[in-house]
């Protein structure tokens, strides 16, 4: 039953975690209650405190800077072109190898990975799918600390 118990919380965690990856700001508001949920079923009440409290200060800041970053990036549109090569070599690296995914990407989409602006631009345009891809790396970290 244990294994099974730690499968399921794995799962979890990483649900949790592609919530934040593509839900962003309300991604990180969700992600913080199933963390806050795994910490109560897993806790007394003196240490779900303990736990509770870095736990909601890093959801917060999390939220703060994925708004921060946002904004900035939101300011040079190269996020749009970029995005939609993303999303477009994602889709298509669902069913075929990488390599034919991103000549396909190339051809069907017509945007590039990365788009050809100032570095400065298209840093701050990955910069919101970095702190995201960061955001969920760390709540899967506390949360496999968390139930120790």
């Amino acid at each position: 039953m244990e294994f099974v118990q730690l499968v399921l919380l794995e799962g979890t965690l990483l649900l949790s975690s592609g919530m934040i990856f593509f839900g962003g700001i309300w991604g990180t508001f969700a992600a913080t209650v199933v963390l806050s949920a795994i910490n109560f079923l897993s806790h007394d009440l003196v240490q779900f405190w303990h736990w509770e409290i870095p736990l909601l200060l890093g959801g917060i800041v999390g939220m703060l800077l994925l708004l921060i970053v946002g904004k900035i990036a939101n300011k040079s549109k190269v996020v749009h072109g970029l995005v939609g090569g993303l999303i477009s070599l994602v889709l298509f690296g669902a069913f075929v190898t990488p390599v034919v995914a991103i000549i396909l990407s190339a051809l069907v989409v017509g945007t590039g990975i990365i788009p050809k602006n100032k570095k400065s631009q298209v840093l701050w345009s990955l910069a919101p799918t970095i702190v995201r891809l960061i955001l969920g790396l760390g709540w899967i970290v506390y949360g496999n600390i968390l139930t120790f």
